[in-house]
């Protein structure tokens, strides 16, 4: 059970946060569907699936046989 204790903290974090930013007049969905977050998050998501082929490619490098 102690295993799930950071899972919780994290979930009442964020919960906290989005209060917080709800109560401070923020629109979260506003703020995701801008325009320039869009292409930030599409930018970060090209860095991560990069760097998952690249772990991927050297992966199967090390596999004998292939």
């Amino acid at each position: 059970m102690k295993g799930n204790r950071g899972f919780v903290k994290t979930i009442l974090l964020i919960v906290i946060v989005l209060v917080v930013l709800g109560i401070m007049g923020y629109d979260v969905r506003d703020v995701l569907n801008s325009p320039k977050v869009r292409d930030n998050l599409a930018t970060f998501w090209g860095w991560i699936v990069s760097a998952w082929n690249w772990v991927v490619a050297t992966v199967q490098s090390l596999i004998p046989g292939k």
